[in-house]
């Protein structure tokens, strides 16, 4: 098995009527302890990294430690880019192999948030990964 986008996961849920859980990792223990208790449940994982994560371990060792375990296990995993606010950032992590970014611009005035958001999925569609974007609050009509 490899690593692949939350939407192949998310599709093959849907048609096969299961659920599948996303854990927000933290270090390389969160890893293995989440993939040993999935590959016991023989169910398939989107891993979350914030920013703050790729600040404690790198995205080379979490990818590598990714790519193992999913082989090692037998099991298709997502590695989901989580609450990112930079295109930069994210067009970085997409080319280095992940396939599954939200992109946070809810702090920024919603026009130009949605702009961001275009760009992003734009970008993100043409490496075959998936989106997830935050608007912010709902607005009041």
């Amino acid at each position: 098995m490899s690593i692949i986008s939350t939407k192949y996961l998310l599709q093959d849920a849907q048609a096969n009527g299961y659920a599948v859980p996303a854990f927000n990792i933290h270090n390389a223990e969160t890893i293995q302890a989440i993939l040993e208790v999935c590959s016991e449940m023989r169910s398939p994982v989107i891993l979350a990294g914030t920013p703050g994560t790729f600040k404690h371990i790198a995205l080379e060792e979490i990818y590598a430690l990714c790519s193992a375990y999913s082989m090692t296990y037998n099991m298709p995993l997502a590695l989901h880019l989580d609450h990112h606010e930079s295109l930069d950032d994210i067009r970085r992590k997409v080319h280095a192999g992940v396939r599954s970014a939200m992109i946070d611009g809810s702090h920024f005035p919603f026009a130009e948030n949605v702009k961001l958001v275009k760009s992003v999925v734009d970008f993100c569609h043409s490496q075959d990964c998936s989106v997830e974007a935050e608007t912010g609050p709902p607005r009041r009509c």
